[in-house]
């Protein structure tokens, strides 16, 4: 089968996706899978506003080491592409019913403000599961055939899908996220911040009004509206030790919402080689963390090969 091509030169704009997130879906047919479809972004690259924004979303008025900005930018930038996958037509479940759960990002060397990539997103592989389907979408950050910083979100639907099945590998994080020595360092808390709704989500391209208003959260069974994940990462890191200078690996589990003006702790760990932290952040009040991740620093192989 021949894989299809869409390619843009700019930011897709998410009118035009939106709209298509209305049309019906065919549902999900285990024979068939998802489309075998890539989206590239020809001259994508990193500006100034969103390195700045990052720094400011992060909230502690200290610098956000530069490599993490580098391995949280095309992340947030690039989410469009991955929203446009959500939303085509040919893809066979709504938006609305898919949670990101998983985030796998490895940035392989610095990258520079400014400098012109290719950004490419495609569907890496599914699985079946008793009370679910996973589909993960891989993105990767090019240059030629050099990979300069690639990831694997994944995301979930709830519901019955079939009997057990699966596609191509799982190269996103591992299904069970670690497990955090409370003792080990002290926590750190702090207030997420209320502002910049629109502002992030125009970053991201993802408009969706759980992460603007509270009434529209409401009417979907939650208390208040909450922030990007993608935004409530840059907060941790901000709070964690600068990493050492070289490859980086950030593996993230969503396991729920983080609500705006939250009083929240983070705890974390050290990690056995290869060297590096894990952390847990946590609502006051709450027994179960929303967000748990993994950075580490380790020699990591750029992939070449195709999606």
């Amino acid at each position: 089968m021949n894989t299809r091509l869409q390619t843009f030169v700019a930011a897709p704009g998410a009118l035009r996706y939106m709209v298509q997130a209305f049309r019906p879906s065919a549902g999900w047919n285990t024979s068939a899978g998802v489309p075998d479809l890539e989206l590239v972004w020809q001259g994508f690259h990193i500006d100034q506003e969103t390195a700045l924004s990052l720094q400011r979303g992060a909230g502690t008025g200290q610098p956000l080491a530069a490599d993490c900005i580098a391995l949280l930018a095309p992340h947030v930038l690039g989410f469009r592409l991955s929203m446009v996958m959500l939303t085509h037509p040919g893809w066979p479940l709504p938006i609305w019913r898919a949670l990101q759960v998983r985030n796998r990002l490895q940035l392989h060397r610095p990258l520079e403000i400014g400098e012109p990539f290719t950004l490419s997103v495609a569907a890496a592989g599914w699985r079946v599961l008793e009370k679910g389907l996973e589909i993960d979408l891989r993105s990767r950050l090019l240059q030629g055939d050099q990979c300069a910083w690639e990831s694997v979100v994944t995301f979930y639907y709830r519901g019955r899908f079939g009997a057990a099945a699966s596609s191509g590998v799982a190269l996103g994080a591992a299904p069970d996220s670690p497990l955090i020595d409370d003792a080990a360092s002290k926590p750190v808390q702090w207030r997420t911040e209320l502002g910049n709704r629109w502002h992030f989500g125009a970053l991201t391209g993802d408009y969706n009004g759980l992460h603007q208003w509270n009434w529209y959260a409401r009417r979907f069974g939650f208390p208040a509206a909450f922030a990007h994940p993608q935004r409530i990462a840059a907060q941790c890191l901000a709070r964690l030790p600068a990493p050492d200078a070289g490859p980086l690996q950030l593996d993230l589990w969503i396991k729920g919402p983080v609500f705006y003006g939250s009083e929240v702790t983070l705890r974390q760990s050290l990690r056995p080689a290869p060297a590096g932290r894990d952390f847990a952040l946590t609502m006051m009040g709450e027994n179960r963390s929303a967000l748990l991740g993994s950075l580490r620093t380790q020699a990591l192989t750029p992939r070449s090969d195709p999606a």
